[in-house]
Formats: structure tokens, C-alpha cells, sequence
């Protein structure tokens, strides 16, 4: 059974009692030292009987799997027979395992994007340990996230993670959609951040004011200046990207409030999984569910909205409306042009 937080305490105030083997450990003191530390750390009492339960459980046998070589004499005391032993020494117990193979294969996920060497070698450190474990080749994988193969960013993860980490300027050469040329910018990196599964670079360039956005498929060269001084930009991303859908923040966008009126099999989707934290539903009935956002519009706020087809209506604002019916209406135009041919 794995360990919980207030055992995995007791077990370590205990452990840490036994360490000190200048002290002779009876029951009466061992219970004194550790249900005192106890009650500082959780304000809990704790009993004689918790720490004849918790002893045996540390005890070769017991559901911990530390297998401690506790022993009690009337001259000793409660001690470690084998000198130098702590309870995080041990192996890993068997469900400990479980748990950690299926967090390497969620943190696989991340290495497969070149997120970062090091996150390699704690892969094969972690799983060094688990080798002996019982089950190691049989262990099922029950978790998988959806990945894009074959991402024309993934190259880039590596370097502009470290370029982070280690506050480095780069010279960026970025070609966007649309343009003849690529832009060449002087950068300072920030924060990598990962939307409709592409990446995105947020730095401050010294080509406009505020925060820019990469995104990694369009990166063609970035070069360390090391001459440069790097500076931190005040950047904190649960404000940055409060009111937004997606990666693009509208410099001069007000907060806005925006309705959206689905129909019931949709609207079902919409109110189990919200389109946005500021979600609020408004009105529902067995045809319809009216909700409101507070965002401001940006272009994945569109694309999202687009992605619902016809079982979405834009109430408000007007803007937002019009500029959902102009797409759509250009959409439907191609349509039926290839109808009409």
C-alpha cells in the first residue's frame, strides 16, 4: 500500500530516533521524542499504539517494504541492528514501482519533445533502481498523451529551454506566415509555452515593446550573444495568459463579455468541459445552453469558436459576431462555389 503523508512522517521521525544510537531508545522515550515532533509538524497527537503499528510496518515483513532491522533489548532499547541503516536507504517497495514507472512514461512524453538532456539522465537513474524490481518488463502503461509527429519546432525545445534556464540573449531569425522574409530580432527568452500542440517561444525583442511570440515551427536560427546582457522580463504566466484562449495577448484588448449559445447535444460538451475558467452558464433548456466568457478576442478565440461549425451562435459583442459570420459566410461561399462547378 503506498505511503501516505502523516505515516511517511511518523516513519521518518522514527527512523531518524534510531539513527542517533548514542541514546539508549525505550518505548516510553522513542513515543515522547516522536509524538512531540509529531505534534509540531501536524498539531496531532500520536499514541502508543500508532508507534507499535508503525514499527512493525518499518519491520522486515511489514507493508512499508523498508524492512528495518528494528530490535528492542532491555539495555539497548529499541536500535538498528545493522549500523548505519536508514529507512531511505531502502529499495523501492513494489507499489512505490507502479507509481513511478507510469510517471516515467508521462515524463517520456516530454523527453521525446528534446525538452532537455538532463531530464534523460534522471529517466535512467530512476529507472536503474527499478530494475530489480519485481514485474519491471511486465508493467502495463496506462497513460499515453497525444503527440504530432514528426514537429517541425521539436529541434528547438532543447536549446531555447536552456537558453532560458541559463538567461541567455539570442539572435533569432523567424520566418512568419505571410511575409517574403524572415525576421532577424535580438531576443531574450522567458517562458516556452505548448497550445493546440505547438510550441511557442514568449521573449522580449528589441524590435517591439511588450511580450512576442514564437512559434517554434517557424524558427530558423537561434544564436547565443553572449555580449549582450539578458533581462527578465516581469512575466508571470497564470496573469499573463488569465484572459486569453491560446498563446496570442492582444496588447490593447479589453476584457470582454462573451456569449455563445450552442445547441443542447454541444452544449452538453461545452458544460463539462469549459472553454474557459471565466465560464458561466446562463441560461439552459432541453435545446439550448447560453453561456458567458470573459476573454479578450484574439485569433485562437476565433478559431476555437469556428471549430463548433453550426452548432454555435455568437450573441455578443457585435464585433466578435461579425467577424464569426464573415468567416463562416466565406467558408460556405467556397462550398457551394465547388457545388455550383
Amino acid at each position: 500500500m503506498p505511503i501516505t503523508k502523516n505515516a511517511g512522517l511518523r516513519y521518518r521521525l522514527i527512523d531518524e530516533c534510531l539513527q542517533r544510537r548514542q541514546k539508549i531508545w525505550t518505548p516510553a522515550r522513542l513515543l515522547e521524542e516522536v509524538a512531540r515532533k509529531f505534534f509540531d509538524s501536524t498539531g496531532q497527537k500520536f499514541s502508543k499504539s500508532q508507534l507499535n503499528q508503525d514499527i512493525a510496518a518499518m519491520r522486515e515483513g511489514g507493508s512499508t517494504g523498508y524492512n528495518a532491522p528494528i530490535a528492542w533489548t532491555r539495555d539497548e532499547g529499541y536500535h538498528y541492528t545493522e549500523p548505519g541503516f536508514s529507512i531511505h536507504n531502502s529499495p523501492l517497495v513494489s507499489d512505490d514501482a507502479a507509481v513511478l514507472r507510469q510517471a516515467l512514461a508521462a515524463l517520456r512524453q516530454f523527453q521525446g519533445l528534446g525538452l532537455s538532456d538532463e531530464l534523460n539522465e534522471v529517466v535512467q537513474r530512476v529507472e536503474g533502481h527499478l530494475q530489480s524490481q519485481v514485474g519491471a518488463a511486465t508493467e502495463p502503461q496506462i497513460i499515453w498523451f497525444e503527440q504530432v509527429p514528426d514537429y517541425a519546432g521539436t529541434p528547438w525545445l532543447g536549446r531555447l529551454y536552456q537558453a532560458i534556464r541559463a538567461r541567455q540573449v539570442l539572435r533569432l531569425r523567424y520566418q512568419p506566415f505571410g511575409m517574403p522574409e524572415a525576421l532577424v530580432e535580438t531576443v531574450h527568452p522567458q517562458l516556452l509555452k505548448e497550445f493546440n500542440r505547438r510550441w511557442f517561444l514568449l521573449a522580449t525583442s528589441t524590435a517591439r515593446p511588450g511580450i512576442s511570440q514564437y512559434a517554434l515551427d517557424r524558427v530558423e536560427e537561434a544564436v547565443i550573444m553572449p555580449e549582450e546582457v539578458y533581462q527578465q522580463a516581469d512575466l508571470q504566466p497564470e496573469e499573463y495568459f488569465r484572459d486569453v484562449v491560446g498563446v496570442s495577448v492582444p496588447p490593447d484588448g479589453a476584457v470582454q463579455e462573451i456569449r455563445l449559445l450552442f445547441r443542447q447535444g454541444r452544449g452538453n460538451y461545452v458544460r463539462t468541459k469549459p472553454l474557459h475558467p471565466s465560464q458561466e452558464v446562463l441560461r439552459e433548456t432541453v435545446d439550448e445552453l447560453e453561456i458567458a466568457l470573459n476573454l479578450r478576442p484574439n485569433r485562437e478565440l476565433e478559431t476555437l469558436i469556428l471549430s463548433f461549425g453550426d452548432e454555435v451562435e455568437v450573441l455578443t459583442p457585435a464585433t466578435l459576431r461579425t467577424s464569426i459570420a464573415n468567416r463562416m459566410q466565406s467558408g460556405a461561399a467556397r462550398y457551394n462555389a465547388e457545388v455550383a462547378a
